[in-house]
């Protein structure tokens, strides 16, 4: 701001008694002590028994010309969901704000925000909000190479990031029957083919599913595990249509580390095909890993387990074409807690406009907190790993706990990438203390303090408790909060004192 002089940079230093030791940040007359730390944390439990059921509402009919043929959707924070259309060539991602009630699981109302353009792509299917990294992975189906890619952007300017390296099997996708899934959580990028691949097996028929591969990405986006699935068969050929398919359509990895498969089928009867879909929940366990088989045809495979959690016949509307998940916020009903699946269908250019969504409940899902899913999405669930992202504990070895690069949006793993608290004094003396913190953090409690002394006596002047909005708490304190659903920058002034004046931030899980 004009007329303000940046306080200096926090250097690296070692840990005491649970402070992070610095030199004071000097500016005119007022000081910043060190970030103060109450660490806590636990691990998550996986293994929980999945029931998914609807919502209550059935089929949503919302007629909206500006986002045709969505097929791929994924939840980004609060209201914001994300959605890819596979109109050929258009390289648009959509921005909805679909409002969940949290005691039910049922939508109360959606309505349509923005367009985002890719800076490439040809056919896209699937869409992943990767929270680590503030990006998006997208799928993009078609006969490779005008096809068959998995590429990271980034919104709203929709610039490419990175191509994701795919191993050289998955290239040899069929036209209009690749990857049509993408999906982030617990640390790994997931994606699939929708049916065979051009030199195995065969497509689905009447009697026999397709053989796919289940392709696994680690957080540095190196291929890391890969299975055959086997998807079910279409139940019938029509005299009507050549269309009749059954295959993988999208994916939701769960935060606890296990997979979900949604399956979309045409056929089932006959003369009129209809569309199905099911919902399947993975089991790796005595599964052949894959990755080093170049045709499963010619090998002894086991593929994954399946266990069915829900199923629903559409009918035969092309608007009922479900072919796109999302896994949402969290619910709280009056059995417990649960989460948010919202399926999306592809309307099939319907020129009336129509679209469909369909509100889906998700029990039995017993969550990692959130510092424990951030630890996950960074460095995956072994206890290696977990021993790295201890609140305590400092990988990089730039001197900041990761409890503080997880409160200020810095890479654990990362020295250059140093966020911090930012004092500043205007001409006049006022000083303005800044810092960004996530709305997705529901675990953590930020307080900031004043005090005339290093040595006390601390007072809070304000707070944000568990993700909340940041809030004065001692008169002469103005907060203010801006930025997007998920960063806020928080900006507190007009902190008034005679003398010196020490600020600290402490944070606690």
């Amino acid at each position: 701001m004009p007329g303000s002089r940046p306080s200096t940079a926090f250097p690296p230093a070692a840990r005491t008694a649970g402070f992070l030791p610095q030199p004071l940040l000097s500016a005119m007359r007022l000081k910043a002590l060190p970030l103060a730390m109450i660490l806590s944390g636990g691990s998550p439990a996986a293994g929980q028994i999945l029931t998914i059921t609807d919502a209550g509402q059935g089929r949503i009919n919302h007629i909206q010309t500006e986002t045709p043929e969505m097929s791929g959707i994924s939840w980004m924070a609060g209201p914001i969901w994300h959605a890819v259309s596979d109109a050929a060539g258009e390289r648009k991602v959509h921005e909805w704000k679909i409002e969940i009630d949290p005691a039910t699981g049922r939508i109360n109302n959606f309505s349509f925000l923005d367009t985002y353009i890719l800076a490439v792509g040809h056919d896209l299917e699937g869409i992943a909000w990767c929270h680590p990294r503030g990006s998006v992975f997208v799928s993009d189906e078609g006969h490779y190479p005008q096809g068959g890619h998995l590429r990271e952007h980034l919104l709203p300017g929709g610039c490419l990031l990175r191509e994701v390296e795919l191993p050289a099997v998955m290239l040899r996708d069929r036209q209009n029957f690749g990857l049509e899934s993408s999906t982030w959580g617990a640390g790994a990028l997931w994606t699939a083919n929708e049916e065979a691949l051009e030199h195995e097996s065969a497509l689905s028929s009447a009697t026999t599913g397709s053989l796919v591969r289940l392709q696994r990405f680690d957080h540095r986006l190196q291929a890391a595990g890969q299975w055959a699935y086997r998807t079910d068969p279409k139940g019938a050929e029509s005299i009507f249509t050549n269309q009749t398919r059954s295959g993988v359509v999208d994916l939701v990895a769960l935060p606890d580390g296990r997979l979900l498969v949604l399956e979309r089928t045409l056929g089932l009867s006959t003369p009129i095909p209809t569309f199905r879909n099911r919902l399947y929940l993975v089991g790796f366990t005595g599964a052949t890993e894959t990755s080093a088989i170049p045709n499963l045809d010619e090998a002894v495979v086991t593929p994954v387990a399946k266990s069915l959690l829900w199923e629903q016949n559409h009918g035969s509307l092309i608007t009922a074409n479900f072919e796109g998940i999302g896994l949402g916020p969290q619910l709280v009903l009056a059995d417990g807690l649960a989460r948010s699946l919202i399926l999306v269908a592809d309307n099939g250019g319907d020129s009336a406009g129509n679209q469909h969504f369909l509100a889906l409940v998700l029990r039995g899902l017993e969550e990692p907190g959130a510092y424990t899913a951030w630890c996950q999405s960074l460095r995956g669930q072994t206890p290696a790993q977990q021993a790295e992202l201890a609140p305590t504990a400092d990988p990089d070895g730039d001197g900041l706990p990761n409890l503080v690069e997880y409160a200020f949006g810095s890479d654990p793993f990362d020295a250059r990438s140093r966020r911090l608290p930012v004092l500043e004094i205007d001409e006049d003396g006022t000083p303005h203390f800044r810092f960004t913190r996530n709305r997705s953090h529901h675990d953590l409690t930020m307080t900031i303090q004043s005090a005339p002394d290093p040595a006390g006596p601390w007072t809070a002047i304000a707070r944000s408790t568990r993700g909340g909005e940041t809030v004065a708490l001692a008169g002469g304190i103005e907060v203010t909060e801006s930025g997007d659903w998920l960063e806020r920058t928080v900006g507190i002034t007009h902190i008034v004192a005679p003398g010196r004046l020490f600020l600290r931030v402490e944070l606690s899980l």
